[in-house]
């Protein structure tokens, strides 16, 4: 039974670290202005602009961000958002992912990666909630499960 117990811990501060390098570097406070416009013509900071709202960095490359892909969509049904795919070179690539996933969300096409590097998102998936005054209250990167993303977005709407 001790050694169990050990284990779990051993597993969870594993986690824990992991999610702390992946999330260092990640900005906080105000949001990098993004001058680019999303894929349907309309400017990206509105999306953002007063929360609680996600900003969502993925691509369509990523395994974790496959396995994201209902969560995100479930909560951008509930709460503003806005999502920047990641160094998706190819525009038809990308728009042909986009149609055969049947997403339908603001999306933002990052193929140089310029708006991530300006986040400090080193690596997909990267998060970022916005509370209601327009600052990033919370990030970070890997795996959020959809209870995960709506717990933070309420916390980031109380601050």
């Amino acid at each position: 039974m001790l050694k169990k117990s050990v284990f779990y811990i051993f597993a969870a501060l594993f986690i824990f670290a992991g999610q702390f390098l992946l999330g260092s570097g990640l900005v906080t406070g105000q949001p990098p202005v993004i001058k680019r416009g999303t894929l349907n013509g309309n400017q990206a900071m509105p999306y953002i602009a007063h929360g609680p709202a996600l900003l969502y960095f993925w691509a369509e490359w990523c395994g974790v961000c496959r396995t994201m892909q209902a969560n995100v969509s479930a909560v951008l049904h509930n709460y503003p958002g806005l999502t920047v795919a990641v160094r998706s070179d190819d525009q038809g690539q990308l728009s042909a992912y986009i149609q055969q996933h049947k997403l339908d969300w603001p999306i933002v096409n990052d193929s140089d990666a310029a708006i991530s590097q300006g986040y400090g998102a080193r690596s997909v998936p990267a998060l970022f909630f916005i509370n209601q005054q327009g600052n990033i209250a919370f990030a970070s990167a890997g795996y959020t499960s959809e209870w995960g993303l709506r717990a933070r977005l309420w916390l980031a709407g109380l601050l």
